[in-house]
């Protein structure tokens, strides 16, 4: 009943799970993608489901432990106590956009009721209230500049404009943490350009981060994000047509919205100092040893590993004298390695999956993997 590619993989899994997997796709659902990594275990897998489980079976069942989840990945889980395996559902509809007019409004100051009565005699109030509400609004971002977003029933593309005290690089380097995938810089009409694509969940995402211009305190960029998933099956396209948006959400998270700028003059000596620093900020980085030394020489100087899940989570530190694990929360333990060898091949391989997970079935260069943990050490 399990179709190919999955069946073979769905056979590693407990048997409860394989029986639910099978029910499931006998009542008209389907498998999106198996991946292996969160929540499952290193030596696990999840199966991502196209729809919510039947209602029936959305439940807690023998072997088999249902949990109510709501984040960008999935809505529930289904698992047994080894908590190896899952079989998952796919994420909530994200919610409605705030109604932005609303919230400036609940903030504006309330006049006293001395300024309400003369307002009333005067019948000035109304006037100057418009008045307010006019200047504030000049002020604030334009929504329908800041954020394009074109849909089709296979393909979403996302324009956000921001604005971000950060130069050009640290804005890269945290965008990278997030996707687990490398931008490519180069100068693209007088304007520093910033490319990458991954695979999530199953679809394609590119790209875009262009540095627009840099003013006396902040610069200005613009994120372009494009995916399709016309070569899904028509049953999983409702499934990457939800999560897209969330997607983007999550990534776009800290970045603060802001009309484009006027880029009708070239760029300034500023802006071409930024850029100048930005293409060359990891320059001396282009080796695995060099990366490799400046993880070490970080976490001497106080930066850390860390990674948390509702099991518990793991922190990778110096102690002053060696280099330690520890693992707290359901599975408890303390390794402190030998020398920096040692930690070194341990640190890689903890980080395999986690690395190479928007590039799968693929493996990244050594080269890759080393820069993308080191934008994972936190200070």
């Amino acid at each position: 009943m399990i179709p190919e590619p999955f069946s073979q993989q769905i056979a590693e899994f407990p048997a409860p799970l394989h029986a639910l997997v099978e029910a499931e796709i006998a009542a008209g659902n389907s498998i999106v993608a198996i991946e292996h990594g969160f929540p499952a275990a290193p030596c696990g897998a999840s199966v991502k489901l196209a729809k919510a489980v039947q209602d029936e079976r959305r439940r807690s069942m023998g072997e088999v432990h249902f949990y109510a989840r709501n984040n960008s990945s999935y809505a529930g889980e289904f698992t047994t106590a080894q908590r190896h395996f899952f079989v998952l559902e796919p994420p909530l509809p994200p919610p409605p956009d705030p109604d932005m007019d609303a919230i400036r409004k609940a903030h504006e100051p309330k006049p006293d009721a001395v300024s309400q009565l003369a307002q009333r005699e005067t019948g000035s109030g109304l006037t100057i209230g418009k008045e307010l509400v006019q200047e504030r609004s000049a002020d604030a971002p334009d929504p329908t500049r800041t954020l394009t977003i074109t849909e089709t029933a296979t393909s979403a593309t996302f324009l956000l404009h921001f604005r971000d005290q950060r130069p050009p690089h640290e804005v890269q380097f945290a965008l990278e943490r997030d996707l687990m995938s490398l931008f490519t810089a180069s100068m693209q009409n007088d304007r520093l350009t910033l490319r990458a694509n991954a695979k999530v969940v199953g679809a394609r995402y590119d790209f875009e981060l262009r540095f627009e211009a840099a003013m006396p305190i902040t610069n200005c960029y613009s994120l372009r994000v494009e995916t399709s998933w016309a070569e899904a099956a028509a049953t999983h396209h409702d499934y990457f047509r939800k999560t897209a948006s969330s997607w983007f959400g999550f990534w776009t998270r800290d970045l603060l919205p802001a009309d484009p700028p006027d880029t009708a003059t070239g760029p300034d000596v500023r802006y071409q100092a930024f850029c100048a620093a930005s293409l060359n900020a990891e320059a001396h980085l282009n080796t695995v040893p060099a990366l490799q030394q400046a993880i070490v020489a970080a976490m001497k100087s106080g930066a850390r590993f860390s990674t948390s899940s509702k099991e518990g989570g793991t922190t990778l530190c110096w102690n002053g004298e060696h280099f330690v694990r520890s693992d707290h929360g359901d599975y408890p333990d303390t390794i402190i390695f030998s020398g920096e060898p040692d930690f070194l091949e341990a640190l890689r391989k903890f980080y395999a999956w986690e690395t190479a997970k928007n590039a799968y079935p693929e493996m990244v260069a050594e080269l890759v993997a080393w820069r993308l943990m080191l934008r994972l050490l936190r200070t």
